[in-house]
C-alpha cells in the first residue's frame, strides 16, 4: 500500500483524532498514489498512524477514516459505518413522530469523509465532498439500501466541493424513484424541501434544535427571522406564540417556501422578499423583541476572512439596532474559518457600532446529529450566540 511519510513535528494532530493531512505535512510519498486511492499514512519515526483515501490534486492530500493499520476501507467497512451511524441516531430517537429529516451521516463525524447523507422521511440525499466516496458512489448507495430500504436515493449538489476535490457531482435521482420535493417532519412541524433547488440538500438541518429554543422565546414577541431561507425559525416562533413574525430572505423562491410552510402549518407569517441588509436599514429603531440572523457562509477561502468579519459586524450593529431593550438576539456564522473567538470579538465591536450592550446567554452549535471528532475544530463549524439586548 502507498505509504504517505509526515514530516517530523506534523503527526502529533493525527495522533489526537485530526482527520486530515495537509499537503505541507507530506515529507515524501512511499509508491504510487492515484486521487481517491487508499494510502496507509505513516509519523516520521515510520509508525502507522492509519489509513484514508487520497487525493494529490487537494490541499488536504488524506483524509483519515480508520485508526487501525489492520482495517480494509472496502464494502464490508462501508456497511460497518452505516449501520454504526444508523445506531447511533436511534439512540438520539431519530427518526421520531415529530422529526423524520435528520442527519444520518455527517462525514468524518462518522467515520466517512467526504459523504453527506440526510433522511428526508423515504428520501436519502446524498453529498459527496470528497473524492475518495465518490469514486465509490456506488457501494454507497447500496450500503444506504441495505441499511434503510428508502423510497429514493438522491445525490445533490455539492460544486465547489467537486471543483476543489476534482470531480463532477452526479446531481438527480441514484436509486429508486425519481422525487423532487420530499414532505417532512421537524419538531412536529411540516416543511416541504426542495431536494436540488435548495440550500445544503433542502433544508438547514444543523439549526434544528436551535429552531425549537428560539420557538420557546417568542410568546408575545414581534419577531424577525432573518436570511429565513424555509422559515425554520419563523415557523417555530409563530407555534411559540408570537405576537407577530416577519420572515425576510432575499430568495424568492425561498420566501415562497416559506409561506407556503406557514400555510400547511395554519400559521401567520410575513415573508419578504428583501436583501438582510437593506430590510434593516429600513426598519424602525427596536421594533422587534426576538431576532434570528443566520446569514450564509461569509467566508468560503482564507481570502474572504476580513471581508466577511466586516459583513458580519456591520450584519450585526444593524440586527441589534432593530432589538428592543430587553430583547434576544441570536445570531449565528456557518464560516468554518471564522473562529467561535473571532465571532464573538466582532459582534462585541457591533455593539459598540450599534450603542447597544449585548450579553451572551448561551452559545450553540449545530444539532447532535452533525458529529464532530474530537480534536477536528474545523468541524465545528456553526457558532450560535444567544445575547439579551440592552
Amino acid at each position: 500500500m502507498t505509504r504517505l511519510h509526515l514530516r517530523r513535528g506534523r503527526a502529533k494532530p493525527l495522533w489526537h483524532g485530526h482527520p486530515w493531512v495537509y499537503s505541507g505535512a507530506v515529507a515524501r510519498v512511499e509508491g504510487e498514489c492515484a486521487p481517491g486511492d487508499v494510502v496507509e499514512v505513516v509519523d516520521f519515526e515510520g509508525r502507522v498512524i492509519g489509513r484514508g483515501f487520497s487525493n494529490p490534486r487537494s490541499q488536504i492530500v488524506c483524509r483519515l477514516a480508520t485508526w487501525r493499520a489492520d482495517e480494509a476501507l472496502d464494502a464490508a467497512w462501508l456497511a460497518r459505518r452505516m449501520g454504526e451511524a444508523i445506531a447511533l441516531r436511534r439512540r438520539l430517537g431519530l427518526p421520531s413522530d415529530r422529526t423524520d429529516a435528520y442527519r444520518l451521516v455527517n462525514s468524518e463525524g462518522d467515520g466517512l469523509p467526504g459523504l453527506v447523507v440526510d433522511v428526508y422521511g423515504d428520501v436519502a440525499a446524498v453529498q459527496f465532498t470528497a473524492l475518495g466516496l465518490q469514486l465509490r458512489a456506488e457501494e454507497v448507495f447500496d450500503s444506504i439500501e441495505r441499511a434503510l430500504g428508502p423510497r429514493a436515493i438522491v445525490e445533490v449538489g455539492g460544486q465547489a466541493f467537486a471543483e476543489a476535490e476534482g470531480f463532477v457531482p452526479q446531481v438527480g435521482p441514484r436509486r429508486g424513484e425519481a422525487v423532487a420535493v420530499a414532505r417532512v417532519r421537524e419538531n412536529g412541524l411540516a416543511f416541504e424541501v426542495d431536494l436540488y433547488a435548495g440550500q445544503k440538500t433542502g433544508l438547514f438541518l444543523d439549526q434544528r434544535e436551535n429552531h425549537e429554543a428560539f420557538g420557546a422565546l417568542a410568546r408575545g414577541a414581534r419577531v424577525l427571522d432573518l436570511h429565513a431561507y424555509a422559515g425554520g425559525f419563523a415557523l417555530h416562533a409563530a407555534r411559540g406564540g408570537a405576537a407577530s413574525v416577519v420572515a425576510v430572505d432575499v430568495s424568492r423562491r425561498a420566501v415562497e417556501r416559506a409561506r407556503e410552510n406557514a400555510l400547511t402549518n395554519g400559521l401567520a407569517i410575513l415573508a419578504v422578499e428583501a436583501d438582510a441588509f437593506h430590510y434593516l436599514e429600513a426598519a424602525p429603531r427596536e421594533s422587534f423583541d426576538l431576532v434570528a440572523c443566520d446569514p450564509p457562509k461569509f467566508a468560503r477561502a482564507r481570502k474572504d476572512l476580513d471581508a466577511a468579519l466586516k459583513g458580519y459586524r456591520r450584519l450585526n450593529a444593524l440586527a441589534m439596532a432593530a432589538v428592543a431593550r430587553g430583547g434576544v438576539l441570536l445570531t449565528c456564522s456557518c464560516s468554518q474559518l471564522v473562529s467561535e473567538e473571532d465571532f464573538q470579538r466582532v459582534i462585541a465591536g457591533a455593539a459598540v457600532d450599534a450603542r447597544r450592550t449585548a450579553r451572551l446567554l448561551r452559545v450553540s452549535h449545530q444539532a447532535q446529529d452533525h458529529l464532530v471528532p474530537v480534536g477536528f475544530p474545523e468541524g465545528q463549524y456553526l457558532k450560535c450566540l444567544w445575547l439579551a439586548i440592552q
